[in-house]
């Protein structure tokens, strides 16, 4: 069995409420599961059904949802707050019932993290206890990333 992936890159902006360490752990989990055969390799975008450059992206980070995005489409979906111009044109395109997940996306920023521990509780940040791990199966826990580790 595989480890969990190290962090290479800088600090990521807070999204939705998320940390940097908390989507780095999110980023860490997709891709123990990619790595390990669990998962399979994002390739083909959901919202645009391009086939290049096509990576998870995560509105939940305590959750597992993880969409498969092409590069464009999770620019624009991240950059939505600032050039909403842009998203929207995107989900004008490729929605089609405007009940789609993308189509209701909030187009200023919204602290998703906080209402989930104020919800659930402080347990919910562990995204690990909650992934659905293959049975027998024992989470690295001494390599979820930490903050230190950069």
């Amino acid at each position: 069995m595989l480890g969990l992936r190290k962090w290479p890159w800088g600090i990521l902006p807070t999204y939705n409420g998320f940390s940097h360490d908390e989507r780095v752990r999110g980023w860490q989990l997709v891709g123990w599961f990619i790595d390990n055969g669990w998962m399979p390799k994002a390739t083909q975008c959901c919202i645009s059904g391009a086939t290049e450059r096509v990576q998870y992206h995560s509105e939940d980070y305590y959750g597992w949802t993880p969409y498969a995005l092409n590069q464009q489409v999770h620019f624009a979906l991240h950059q939505r707050f600032n050039r909403p111009k842009r998203w929207l044109e995107l989900v004008e395109r490729y929605a089609m019932t405007g009940n789609e997940w993308f189509a209701n996306l909030a187009m200023e920023p919204i602290d998703v993290a906080g209402s989930l521990r104020a919800s659930q509780g402080a347990g919910v940040v562990d995204i690990f206890a909650r992934a659905p791990v293959p049975k027998d199966v024992t989470i690295p826990r001494h390599q979820i990333y930490t903050r230190s580790e950069t």
